[in-house]
């Protein structure tokens, strides 16, 4: 939700009847809205949803009206223009004297704001996408309950059957708009509540069930969690708009702008944290739609029925589907359902620090349009950037969904792995497919398109060419087994081949879909035919439907004449390509393309005795919207017709034309326009038909899309592979973490970009010794090794191979960080609050499966309280978890502490200490003749010295400071004394 746009009041307002009546009325007398049809529509469709930005469809153009107009106009920066009406003459009585007398006929002028339907898409960015408004959508529909396209002919005086609210547009129903990047999914997110509280790692929280959905591409998820998780959720998932039970906006709005309670496992918690994200919020009741199971828009199937609050969730989304799309509101499929224990848990805090996809700027908050939100400055720098290499926009929305939420089933993980490594062995193989790759289709939105009722006749066609490009890619794959099988017979049953025939076989078959598409469809008019908005219609400009004053196109200027006739004129140009449907579809359809030809060929042979009987050859047969059928030739052929008498002229002459009338032709015309109509229908049903055929293959489709996906990031991971020198790693069900000159991907991506090289280090942790104690100078690589040794495991479960010479990997069950220095204002956080929030959420949700890596904890506070906080973390983690843990720390003293038997000197042998458990590890500075330079090289032991004022001379501080600092320190350490002398400092 944004800081100014109050999502509650976006909800449609449900007025009786007599109630929208009384209001109507009660406009029309005061005179606020003129008198007409249009008027009276927009109006209501006002009262309905006030504070929406309401666009009606009047011909060629979007309008707004009234004081709606207003706000829109200020908004998009667009003209506000202004129409004069006139008041209707009314009778008042003098209370004075009883006498009757009337008013004078008064003039008033209603603020109206338009544009193009062309432009929908880049303002519905700018209201939607960038300020976070609700628009609602108000269609014209034809005479077949179809939407009126602009070059479908509609004026005042006909008028469109009627206009109904077609889409209410808010941030998370976007469908197919031109301006969505393919790239990201955009997710609506329902939250269900459960009364219910659960105890949670010592902690009561509720539980509640999520349900989401991309509606532009139909992938739909659900998931069972707690409330205390739902930061990380949210930051996983990234939805674009949250939907919450109705009951829940009063304590909404009570709560918006209050201080964030401590307990943020409570509501009004989850109020504050989705307002700091700045998530768009609406409400549903999803007591309102009719039952779950009858609707068709899921699937009744009893096995895999949702419990019961899934189940709310999943009406919660459904109610806002349709309440956002009306008509076009898709079937929902069986969702997939994520459960916690298959994935890898990274919290909020950890997908930031480790950059995984955004790089934050500090701090976070910026300002998009009206409202503020956290949004990423740059992807620049983030592991996803570095291994980007997908091919496909889907393939890139799996990635993100595999890198924010890695699997931690180990068959699963090994089976990607093995068709990684297939790629990996099969260079020209992976080559060619990616090649072909490159001419895929976004499937699933063409699939969602047709879902929702809005596919093309090109959408059906690129359906056959995206199911002949995945035959080709099958075909190759198989091509390459068979040629293994042949020519190096004991590959037969090697893993690569097994894992490429498994997924050729996972493929389901599509080619009579495929066949039926080319057989049908005839490719030169798909490529040729314009899209219907792209014909201009000819019908009023802005604001005059609101008068209900019929247009007069005959009173046109003569220029406005010649363009219809010159558009008339394009559409007989057009009049072959829009049969786009073979006539060999159907036998109705051959049949009424039979009779077309048969009365085009009356005309021509109309015409061609026409031309012969007046030997006029400029003479033509043709239609335009002034004379209806008549006959044009020219100024000189006129005068021999006129002195024959043979036929009568209308109109006058438009430069060197003379136009005549001519019955017969005007029979045949209206004929041919009868056959035409016709054949329109029954292509239309034909067009219905393919659309069916391709629906009901839909399931199959995506089955199929998502194998591509998989086939894209597993080509994608192979090729980092190659050319970053990864290995493939090994993964078991133990504790153990062996990393061998693991480097860190987007650290040495930017390294080599300047020639230069990353210093790679070892993380090998047992049961026996899986908590490192890591010290070492500031800038000396302590925070990257944490970083690198979660990314590789993040890496290695997303099923990739990863930056090192050898890695084995027990699966992890969560990641958590505590890296970085920074403060969360909007909940009252400071930096030190933020970090010890961050820690107590560590201690208490990390398992003996978890990997945690922690960046100085204790600063920020005095050295004894830093010390002992940092003490007692360690402690906590040694005695109650037993977790894989990395520790970075300048407070060399936690080794006293934890029993690090040489205070001083060399570590004890393989810096193995009293305290079960726990190793030390250090970098440090390598010092020739005065110059240092870090060596970022990891050796057994601790480092006592910070380096700090090395690293504050590195920034360019002025001598006079490192001059006092190096004083101070020295005095410091040969006193421990805090309060050095003048004679000390400047000695």
């Amino acid at each position: 939700m944004s800081a100014s746009i109050d999502s509650a009041k976006t909800e449609e307002t449900v007025l009786t009847p007599d109630a929208e009546l009384s209001e109507l009325n009660k406009a029309i007398a005061t005179g606020v809205i003129p008198d007409s049809p249009l008027s009276r529509e927009v109006y209501i469709n006002w009262l309905r949803f006030p504070d929406c930005i309401l666009l009606t469809r009047v011909g060629k153009f979007y309008e707004s009206y009234f004081e709606p107009a207003r706000q829109l106009s200020s908004i998009l920066n667009i003209k506000l223009a202004q129409k004069t009406y006139k008041l209707a003459n009314t009778e008042t009585e003098s209370k004075s004297t009883k006498s009757k007398s009337k008013t004078k006929e008064t003039e008033r002028k209603f603020p109206f704001a338009g544009f193009p339907v062309a432009a929908l898409d880049k303002y519905l960015k700018i209201l939607v996408q960038e300020l976070g408004h609700t628009v609602v959508i108000v269609e014209e529909y034809d005479e077949e309950g179809s939407i009126a396209y602009v070059g479908k002919k509609i004026t005042a005086a006909t008028g469109p059957k009627e206009r109904r609210v077609y889409r209410v547009v808010t941030p998370g129903t976007m469908i197919d708009e031109g301006w969505l990047d393919g790239n990201e999914s955009r997710f609506l997110l329902a939250i269900a509540m459960n009364d219910q509280r659960a105890v949670v790692d010592g902690d009561a929280t509720a539980t509640l069930s999520l349900a989401y959905t991309d509606p532009s591409t139909g992938e739909f998820f659900t998931k069972d969690t707690f409330l205390s998780n739902m930061e990380d959720e949210l930051a996983r998932i990234a939805p674009r708009e949250i939907v919450l039970d109705r009951s829940l906006r009063a304590a909404w709005q009570d709560d918006a702008g209050e201080p964030l309670r401590s307990d943020e496992s409570s509501i009004p918690g989850l109020f504050k944290l989705l307002q700091v994200l700045g998530v768009h919020v609406s409400f549903a009741d999803p007591s309102r739609p009719p039952p779950l199971w009858a609707t068709g828009v899921l699937s009744p199937d009893v096995s895999v029925r949702p419990q019961t609050t899934e189940n709310v969730a999943i009406a919660l989304l459904r109610h806002h589907l349709q309440y956002a799309l009306r008509e076009s509101m898709p079937a929902l499929t069986q969702p997939n359902r994520q459960v916690a224990e298959s994935q890898m848990q990274i919290d909020a805090a950890t997908l930031q620090a480790l950059e995984i996809r955004h790089a934050l700027r500090p701090g976070g908050l910026v300002a998009i349009g009206e409202r503020q939100t956290i949004s990423p400055v740059s992807s620049r720098g983030t592991l996803l950037s570095v291994i980007s290499k997908t091919i496909t926009q889907s393939g890139h929305r799996l990635l993100i969904r595999t890198l924010t939420s890695p699997s931690t089933d180990l068959d699963l993980i090994n089976k990607r792995l093995a068709l990684v490594q297939s790629f990996f062995d099969r260079e020209d193989l992976r080559e060619e497919i990616r090649d072909i790759l490159r001419n895929v289709e976004d499937i699933m939105r063409i699939i969602q398109r047709f879902r929702t009722r809005r596919g093309s006749s090109r959408d059906i066609w690129d359906v056959g060419i995206w199911i002949r490009t995945i035959e080709g890619i099958i075909a190759r794959i198989n091509e390459e087994i068979a040629y293994e099988i042949q020519n190096y017979g004991n590959r037969a049953k090697s893993e690569g081949v097994l894992r490429l025939q498994e997924l050729t076989r996972t493929f389901a078959p599509l080619g009579e879909l495929a066949t039926k598409i080319e057989e049908s469809i005839d490719e030169n008019a798909i490529l040729w035919n314009p899209a219907p908005d792209d014909i201009d219609d000819g019908s009023e400009d802005p604001g005059e439907a609101m008068l209900g004053e019929e247009s007069d196109l005959l009173d046109k200027k003569e220029a406005k004449e010649t363009k219809k006739e010159r558009i008339e004129r394009e559409k007989q140009e057009r009049e072959d390509r829009q049969w786009w449907i073979l006539p060999s579809f159907s036998q109705e359809l051959q049949s009424l393309h039979d009779d077309l030809a048969q009365l085009k060929k009356e005309r021509d042979k109309l015409q061609a005795d026409l031309v012969k009987r007046f030997s006029t050859p400029q003479l033509k047969l043709v239609k335009s919207v002034r004379y209806g059928y008549h006959i044009q030739m020219t100024i000189s052929e006129a005068t021999k017709v006129e002195k024959a008498r043979s036929l009568e002229r209308i109109g006058g002459t438009s430069g060197k034309i003379a136009y005549f009338a001519h019955g017969a032709w005007s029979a045949l015309g209206a004929k041919t326009e009868i056959a035409m109509e016709t054949l329109s229908m029954a292509q239309r049903r034909a067009e219905r038909d393919l659309r069916n055929l391709v629906i009901e293959q839909a399931d199959a489709i995506q089955v199929n899309a998502g194998l591509i996906d998989e086939l894209d990031l597993t080509m994608c991971f192979a090729q980092n592979a190659k050319e970053m020198g990864w290995v493939r790693p090994s993964l078991d069900n133990t504790s153990d973490l062996n990393i061998v000159a693991g480097r860190h991907p987007s650290i040495e991506s930017s390294l080599l970009q300047s020639s230069r090289s990353f210093t790679p280090n070892d993380t090998l942790m047992t049961r026996s010794n899986h908590l490192h104690i890591i010290t070492g100078p500031n800038q000396g690589g302590k925070s990257t090794l944490l970083r690198q040794t979660a990314v590789i495991t993040i890496l290695a479960q997303s099923g990739s191979f990863v930056p090192a010479q050898k890695a084995k990997i027990g699966i992890v069950d969560k990641v958590f960080s505590r890296i970085g220095a920074r403060d969360d204002l909007w909940r009252d956080r400071s930096t030190f609050m933020l970090e010890m929030v961050e820690t107590a959420a560590i201690l208490k949700h990390a398992t003996p499966k978890s990997l945690v890596i922690m960046d100085e904890i204790g600063r920020g506070t005095t050295l004894q309280a830093g010390v002992s906080i940092a003490y007692s973390t360690l402690n906590y983690i040694l005695n109650n978890i037993g977790c894989k843990t990395m520790f970075a720390t300048h407070y060399h003293e936690l080794g006293r502490m934890l029993g690090y038997e040489d205070e001083y000197g060399s570590p004890t042998k393989k810096g193995k200490i009293a305290r079960k458990g726990v190793e030390y590890w250090c970098t440090d500075v390598d010092e020739v003749d005065g110059a240092f330079s870090y060596s970022y090289k990891l050796k057994p032991g601790i480092n006592h010295k910070s380096h700090a004022i090395k690293a504050a001379r590195l920034a360019g501080m002025p001598d006079s400071f490192l001059h006092t600092a190096e004083h101070t320190l020295k005095y410091i350490q040969q006193t421990g004394r805090f309060d050095p002398p003048a004679e000390a400092i400047s000695s």
